[in-house]
């Protein structure tokens, strides 16, 4: 299966950024995607899904922990919203 996902526009307050580069987001973003896309249960619940033209404004989940990334939050949200449930935590890895 070939999954296709377009992020056209992500508006982000500087604020939000809490002194992060916007690139450093930009591929935290994608690496946290393709890694949760890849797990099992995503490919079932996109099924579910079908193609869809945008998701509905997503809340940015706080933080798990003071040194969570704003691309990890940004890629929980995204997950979310497409319908993909959570993988169970591994011992050493951000969710």
């Amino acid at each position: 299966m070939s999954i296709e996902l377009h992020i056209e526009r992500l508006v982000i307050d500087e604020a939000a950024l809490g002194g992060e580069r916007a690139a450093d987001v930009r591929a935290a973003i994608e690496r946290e995607l393709a890694r949760r896309l890849a797990q099992p249960g995503a490919v079932d619940a996109l099924r579910g899904l079908g193609a869809v033209a945008t998701l509905p404004p997503a809340t940015l989940p706080t933080a798990g922990h003071p040194h969570e990334r704003l691309g990890v939050r940004i890629a929980t949200a995204v997950q979310h919203g497409l319908g993909i449930p959570p993988a169970a935590r591994v011992a050493g890895k951000e969710q």
